[in-house]
């Protein structure tokens, strides 16, 4: 079942995603460079919406994307890998017991 829910996460979901994106990332692309980027167009609710607007965000996403993927780059470089950090004594797990409960 597990194998499944990843082929699903790993293949799957990022062909759709790239199949409905793509076409809107593209006009917005071809509108912007001949000129056209106040040109608008209406999403699935019904909103107007600029391609300039489209590609600034698409800018943003990506732009944040970046810097996250950077810093994970450069935590795991500073406190290394999961195999490779030593591991943390288990402290021992005992009941708690209130001082002022003592008779």
């Amino acid at each position: 079942m597990k194998s499944r829910r990843s082929i699903f996460k790993t293949v799957v979901a990022p062909i759709v995603v790239a199949a409905v994106f793509l076409p809107t990332l593209a006009t917005a692309l071809w509108a912007v460079t001949h000129g056209r980027g106040a040109a608008v167009y209406s999403n699935v609710y019904g909103l107007s919406i600029s391609y300039t607007s489209l590609l600034i965000a698409v800018a943003a996403v990506l732009l944040a994307l970046g810097v996250a993927y950077v810093s994970r780059l450069i935590y795991l470089r500073r406190y290394g890998y999961g195999d490779v950090t030593p591991i943390r004594e288990i402290q021992s797990q005992t009941a708690y017991t209130d001082p002022g409960d003592s008779k």
